[in-house]
């Protein structure tokens, strides 16, 4: 049964195996600079969703999920196929959303992969009702104060990705990060 709750005190305590716990960060499409390329955005959907079986074989088994359109979203997805094809690897998913009404500012599809990957999640974790100044921080820095490893897409570090990538360094996470500007491949 899938645990869902509004967390006020925006410092719950989720409880997970750490050193198997890995989140995902990353950039809404829009802010990755070939987004209007499918061919392009395809191969680093399939490279990011590589990271996380490299993650699965590594012995990560929970996966901790921001609920934010692009990446975290791939991750959700690949998270949810992966327990529903493949139930003998004992995934567990967490998402972990600022706000509950976020959820009412989608459109199209969106909303069908929102409302797919909350309902791959074990366990729901909304900080608010609304929208806050701050809460886009705190959700971040919860996602990695409960992992071991960040795997994620950067191309620009002063974003909340950013943010997110040096509090993971700062605590001493793995980081297994695809730098799109360090990346030949995406540089042709």
């Amino acid at each position: 049964m899938k645990k869902e709750q509004i967390v006020y005190d925006y410092n719950p305590t989720i409880i997970t195996d750490r050193a198997h716990a890995a989140c995902f960060t990353g950039h809404r499409p829009e802010k990755i600079p070939f987004h209007d390329d499918e061919i392009r955005m395809r191969m680093l959907m399939s490279m990011f969703i590589q990271r996380i079986y490299d993650a699965i074989d590594d012995g990560y088994r929970t996966f901790i999920c921001g609920m934010a359109r692009g990446v975290d979203i791939w991750g959700g997805r690949a998270i949810y196929a992966l327990k529903k094809s493949r139930p003998e690897l004992n995934l567990k998913m967490i998402g972990i959303s600022p706000y509950r009404s976020e959820f009412d500012l989608l459109q199209g599809v969106d909303i069908y992969e929102y409302g797919t990957v909350r309902q791959g999640c074990d366990e729901m974790y909304y900080l608010s009702e609304d929208y806050f100044q701050a809460c886009f921080h705190i959700r971040n820095r919860l996602m990695v104060d409960h992992s071991n490893r960040l795997i994620g897409v950067v191309s620009d570090y002063k974003s909340g990705t950013g943010n997110t990538i040096r509090e993971a360094r700062r605590q001493g996470l793995e980081l297994d990060i695809i730098d799109i500007n360090n990346c030949d491949f995406f540089n042709i």
